[in-house]
């Protein structure tokens, strides 16, 4: 069966605005705004080269537009995450019915807590965000399901790994070296994030597209200059809900059917 390169997405709940977030603008999440926003996003993944398929809301789970924490694709395989906030658990098993259909799917369980935001994979690396949502005990769950090396990162501040640090290809990172540990990104080459630009530091590459919130040209620039063409998106509802450009979609690769199992 022919590899298609797909992004799953999910509209937000209309109770988005109930999500999880420390952002001190949480309160003011505009709903209908946030609609919009997500629309236009989708927009820029086609404009970048990707299918899009759009899945329903879950309005029992505010967070649950923030469908990348939900699995890691890994080596043709969907490994479900187990999530470690109370309020996003439910979320997993709606995602497992759409993925079942197009990859071998795997599911992990506690104490094996992982959120897919904290998960950043290279060529042969896969870099994991020791955060608050994400357990010592996924490194070695990840290094059982995988051939790359499985390497652990410790996150200073920000909810998530790839809250700060971003992979381009071309050997090429954005990074906000002051949230997270850098010794593991030495071997690559540095778009350092400006502090009042710090949001901007999660974007998503798709070939030679790079999707990034809007308004951050200084850092846009930057990108443009190793030669991308850029896609700036309005995230502003998004932000509020500690979220960001990669935490909107899942890209997968491989469609082949297959039952779920347990791991």
């Amino acid at each position: 069966m022919k590899a298609i390169m797909q992004a799953l997405v999910r509209r937000p709940s209309k109770n988005f605005a109930q999500a999880l977030s420390e952002h001190p603008e949480a309160t003011s999440i505009n709903f209908q705004k946030a609609q919009q926003q997500h629309a236009a996003y989708c927009e820029a993944l086609q404009t970048a080269g990707l299918t899009v398929e759009v899945l329903e809301p879950l309005d029992a789970f505010p967070d649950s537009v923030f469908i990348e924490d939900n699995a890691v694709i890994l080596e043709g395989r969907a490994v479900l995450c187990s999530m470690k906030a109370v309020s996003r658990q439910g979320e997993v098993s709606f995602l497992a019915e759409a993925l079942q259909s197009r990859l071998p799917v795997l599911r992990l369980q506690a104490p094996v807590f992982i959120d897919g935001g904290d998960i950043m994979q290279t060529d042969d690396t896969l870099y994991v965000g020791q955060s608050q949502r994400t357990s010592a005990e996924a490194i070695e769950a990840l290094q059982s399901l995988t051939s790359k090396q499985v390497v652990p990162v410790r996150v200073k501040q920000g909810l998530h790994l790839k809250t700060s640090v971003s992979t381009l290809g071309k050997h090429l990172l954005v990074i906000n070296p002051s949230h997270i540990e850098t010794e593991p990104f030495r071997k690559f080459k540095w778009i350092e994030v400006d502090e009042e630009e710090a949001y901007a530091a999660n974007c998503l590459t798709v070939g030679n597209n790079v999707i990034l919130p809007a308004g951050f040209l200084k850092l846009e620039q930057r990108i443009q200059q190793q030669g991308f063409k850029t896609l700036p998106v309005e995230m502003s509802e998004f932000q509020k809900a500690d979220g960001g450009v990669t935490c909107l979609s899942l890209l997968t690769h491989h469609p082949i059917p297959q039952t779920a199992h347990e791991f």
